[in-house]
């Protein structure tokens, strides 16, 4: 019942729309065939049809399921025009066939009838004769038998097929140009002179086909110009314009002609070349300024997706991040709005971040809206990208916008919010925009998640699981309540940080399990070595801190001396006797509790830097180089490069089998840069710049990362771009060198790779090692379209490759690190191979 029920009111409208179309097709076919008659019309035949046109564009339009309006409309019209029942029955099917057969071809090849590309022109001229072929036989022989013309039938079969392909040809684009409009007063200029032009081109082949010289071809720079000009609609309404004119002066014997249909077919043919060739040479400018218009939209989008990234990476509170998203997204897709909501209880959705341009009022951020059923934003909740049209509603469901798009933000895999794009006015949006805002939705769930993850981390207890100590969340706050007494009761408060000397070696030898176990045994000895009311916590890796209340600074370094002495008083298990190293400071020396951390980290990096086992207290004199404004630089880049790498973990979690890639790979670049004589310093740098060298695929679709079994070359350049795009989104963190290693780390040394094609000693040696430790990880670890290669076939298949696609030195240094027994599945380390904590 339900379903008869639709039923019965859809078709109505059905009814109403062929109705309209048969009554418009019925007016266009009158006026258009009886003034091309009278225009150039000979034996009852007319050398350019636009009504073959009219009835292409009615069902290219408004789909095959019409065609039957199209013919009554014909039909219709020849009555109305005198014709007999029969030529008219017969001209209706002959138009009629040749629109259903061309729009059939036209599906089956993929083409476009508005002609966006050369190919598609040429599909629309092949598929237009082709179905001419069939149907102007039919049409001439019906014309002959009802005695409507006088030209033999062979002729005026030949004279129809080529008038019914001139109509379709040239006038087909531009229907669809007016039945589908551009945007804004731009357009509607652009049509006025495209008329213009038409006209003034039409009235000059006319006068010059009076000539009985060769003055027919004057016209054909001012041709060619439209077509560059003014594009396909243009190309096709000056070549119609000017070959009803020529046909004219054929038809009524004018100039070197004398009237015949002979005359005529040779007019028609001469002009319809000329035409054709307008409509290709503008195809073809369109589809190259498609290709740069394309160019630039995609360089803005990956500038407004780097930004984006970039703000995400940097740790800013969602709010502001979120506000990023829908900032660049609005800009990108010239849009009035852009809009982040979070779905609440029911259908109800709350706006957090919100930028427009547009005065109007709308919802302000922290409102509460609710959720029209089968909106934009109803269709996010499911996981899909919804359109909502309310251009043609009385009443808006939420001013002031009429046309909205929504793409859902995932969190954990669900709809948690959707991304809106929101227009005030009846201009169209358009087709592509979904996709580009689905990847925009996809950075702010990436927002999302880090701000979750960031949550879950400060709901977690204040004490270190492996040492007991407390964590560095609680000891920072700690710090700043303890420097705020310290200022209120003018009390001395000092600060000591210890770093374990070489405990990298340890974990390297004897495993990161005996490592864990030596570092809570330090941690004891530390908080064994303490008074009452001193703060022990861990605030690093192997780096511990000693918070000392009312402790000036000459006591704070003996209690340091103390600890160092009680850390290194006995052997480790299995690990030997190690010392550590340590870096004092007093609030005297700082503004705040930062500066007091900056301030003793660097005096332990001066202790480490000076020989090790040693207690420093930090002094101007002493620690010279280590100013509190180089410490905040060096603190800065560790943190942003702190969060690209958290950035880059999130892409390689997306796939199972690509986590912790980038670690895996970072530690055998490391451990190959060691291995070719690389200073420590520069293996930690080719290190860090490894942790962040995938950071670029965040611009690149889930689905294509994801994607079963072999890319399209389409997927395979959106996967080619994020070299690029990672280079320009660590640029701000890494230095040039860094930069330069994470952009070719997809180098060939055969100059096969991408994104610049470098070849040999054109690539930095850094990004040699790092393509190579790359394809190293990518061949022994599991993949969704691969099983891991054993070690032996992936050394095979990198000695294939040597002095092809990897540098000869990079394969001699992994040679040297397999004979030493170094190589397995990538195993990601803590830090770089080489480098002496």
């Amino acid at each position: 019942m339900h379903t008869s029920v639709r039923l019965s009111r859809g078709l109505p409208s059905i009814t109403r729309s062929c109705l309209a179309v048969a009554l418009a097709v019925a007016v266009a076919d009158a006026l258009a065939g009886r003034a091309t008659l009278a225009i150039a019309g000979v034996d009852g035949l007319a050398p350019v049809w636009p009504p073959a046109a009219i009835a292409l564009t009615a069902l290219l339009w408004r789909g095959l399921r019409l065609w039957p309006a199209v013919l009554a409309g014909v039909v219709a019209a020849e009555l109305l025009a005198g014709a007999g029942v029969l030529a008219g029955l017969g001209w209706g099917l002959a138009d009629t066939a040749q629109a259903v057969l061309t729009v059939t071809l036209l599906g089956r090849l993929g083409a476009d009838a508005r002609c966006p590309r050369q190919r598609d022109a040429v599909l629309l001229l092949v598929c237009t004769a082709a179905a001419a072929t069939v149907t102007a036989p039919l049409g001439s022989g019906i014309l002959a038998a009802t005695g409507h013309g006088a030209a033999g039938w062979p002729r005026s079969a030949v004279v129809w097929g080529l008038g019914d392909v001139l109509g379709v040809v040239l006038l087909t684009p531009a229907l669809l140009g007016l039945v589908r409009p551009g945007r804004g007063p731009r357009a509607q200029a652009a049509a006025a002179e495209r008329t213009v032009a038409a006209l003034a081109l039409a009235a000059l082949l006319a006068y010059a086909a009076t000539d009985a010289g060769p003055s027919l071809w004057v016209p054909v720079p001012v041709m060619m110009w439209i077509a560059l000009r003014q594009g396909i609609t243009g190309a096709g309404l000056a070549g119609l314009g000017s070959a009803l004119a020529v046909c004219w002066a054929a038809a009524h014997g004018i100039g070197r002609y004398d009237g015949s249909v002979q005359d005529v077919a040779h007019a028609q043919l001469v002009i319809g070349m000329i035409a054709v060739l307008m409509a290709m040479v503008a195809a073809a400018t369109a589809e190259r300024l498609a290709i740069a218009a394309d160019l630039t939209a995609i360089a803005a989008e990956d500038g407004a997706l780097r930004r984006v990234a970039t703000t995400v990476a940097a740790g800013v509170a969602p709010g502001e991040a979120l506000e990023a998203v829908a900032c660049e997204m609005a800009r990108l897709l010239d849009v009035h709005t852009g809009v982040v909501v979070r779905f609440e209880g029911g259908r109800d959705a709350r706006v957090l971040a919100l930028w427009s341009q547009t005065e109007a009022p709308q919802p302000g951020v922290g409102e509460l809206v609710t959720i029209v059923p089968d909106s934009a934003v109803d269709r996010a909740r499911l996981g899909e990208i919804g359109r909502f049209d309310e251009r043609d509603a009385e009443t808006l469901t939420l001013p002031p916008f009429r046309l909205r798009i929504a793409a859902p933000i995932l969190a954990d895999g669900r709809p948690w919010g959707a991304l809106i794009a929101c227009s005030v006015d009846s201009t169209d949006l358009p087709a592509e925009i979904g996709q580009r805002l689905a990847r925009f939705a996809e950075l702010a769930g990436l927002a999302v998640q880090l701000a979750a993850e960031r949550d879950r981390l400060v709901e977690q207890a204040s004490s270190d699981p492996l040492t007991g100590l407390l964590n560095h969340r609680a000891f920072h706050e700690r710090l700043v309540q303890e420097c705020a007494r310290a200022r209120r009761a003018g009390r001395p408060l000092s600060l000591a940080i210890f770093d374990l000397d070489r405990f990298k070696q340890v974990n390297d030898t004897l495993g990161h399990l005996a490592g864990d176990a030596v570092l809570a045994e330090a941690a004891r000895r530390m908080a064994d070595a303490t008074r009452d009311g001193e703060i022990v916590a861990r605030i690093g890796g192997d780096e511990l801190a000693l918070l000392m209340p009312d402790t000036a600074s000459r006591e704070a370094h003996a209690a340091g001396e103390r600890v160092r002495r009680a850390i290194g008083a006995e052997a480790f298990e299995g690990a030997g006797t190690l010392t550590v190293s340590a870096g004092v400071c007093d609030l005297e020396e700082a503004a705040d509790a930062d500066e007091l951390l900056r301030l003793a980290d660097g005096a332990l990096y001066w202790a480490k830097a000076h020989g090790r086992d040693a207690c420093i207290r930090y002094s101007p004199e002493v620690v010279e180089e280590l100013s509190a404004t180089e410490r905040a630089e060096r603190l800065e880049h560790a943190r942003a490069l702190a969060a690209l790498g958290a950035l880059a973990k999130a892409i390689d979690a997306k796939d199972p089998a690509t986590i912790r890639h980038s670690e895996r790979v970072a530690a055998l670049a490391a451990e190959l840069a060691a291995e070719s004589g690389w200073a420590p310093a520069a293996v930690r740098r080719l290190y860090d710049a490894a942790l962040v060298h995938d950071v670029g695929k965040i611009g690149v679709p889930d689905a294509v990362l994801s994607k079963q079994g072999r890319l399209t070359d389409g997927e395979y350049d959106v996967i080619k771009r994020h070299a690029d795009l990672g280079a320009r989104i660590v640029a701000g963190v890494l230095d040039p060198d860094q930069v330069a290693w994470v952009r070719g780390h997809h180098e060939r040394h055969d100059g096969g790779g991408y994104p610049d094609g470098l070849a040999g000693e054109d690539i930095t040696e850094g990004a040699r090692l790092l393509a190579l430790a790359d394809a190293w990880d990518a061949m022994t670890g599991a993949r969704i379209y691969s099983a891991p290669m054993p070690v032996p076939e992936a050394m095979e298949e990198v000695r294939r490759g040597d002095a092809r696609q990897f540098h000869p030195a990079a394969v001699a240094a992994l040679e040297r690190v397999h004979a030493r027994g170094g190589l397995g599945v990538a195993e990601a380390a803590d830090e770089p191979v080489g480098v002496a904590a």
